[in-house]
């Protein structure tokens, strides 16, 4: 059995974990926040990078692909009948603006979820049902519209939106369904 230098093996242990802390890899779609002793420091993008160690850190990533959110609202038309829609929601990060969407935000679902509320509680209630269905791409307008304005200052981009789904109350597809019949 041979001698095992210890002093050489720490070496390279050292020289691996340096290696390690110094390098890292940014995804292809990905953003990476670097700070500096709890500071912003850079903002990094794909490929094989370099920090330094115990100095600089990894604060987050973020995802430059166009992601989707869908929100359900339940709202009131203006003949009184309760209906639910389904508002799907696409958004990005612009790219030159990692740094607001990073600190700026923090949770952009939850914002873009309460303006999609916001703007169909608006618009719906103007609306009797039949208007709803015929006019779902003025309520997809809308919405993007306000949230476009809103989430830019952000470094979100609103791709588009869609009124996916509208589902009235049980009751009133009954009723329309017994009309139906009859006729």
């Amino acid at each position: 059995m041979e001698n095992i230098n210890f002093g050489n093996l720490i070496a390279l242990f050292v020289f691996i974990l340096i290696v390690y802390n110094v390098f890292f890899l940014v995804k292809q779609q990905t953003s990476v926040i670097i700070e500096r002793f709890g500071k912003f420091l850079s903002v990094r993008n794909s490929g094989l990078q370099l920090k330094i160690p115990l100095v600089d850190r990894v604060a987050g990533r973020i995802n430059l692909k166009i992601q989707q959110l869908d929100v359900m609202v339940e709202t009131k038309t203006k003949d009184d009948v309760f209906v639910k829609l389904k508002v799907s929601v696409q958004f990005q990060v612009i790219k030159d603006k990692v740094y607001d969407a990073f600190y700026k935000l923090e949770n952009p679902h939850a914002q873009i979820t309460s303006y999609v509320f916001d703007v169909v509680r608006a618009e719906v209630p103007k609306m009797i049902l039949d208007d709803v269905f015929e006019r779902k791409d003025d309520i997809a307008n809308a919405v993007k519209g306000e949230l476009n304005d809103a989430m830019l200052e952000y470094g979100y981009d609103i791709i588009k939106t869609l009124v996916t789904d509208i589902d009235p109350d049980d009751q009133v597809k009954e009723a329309m369904n017994r009309i139906n019949a009859a006729e």
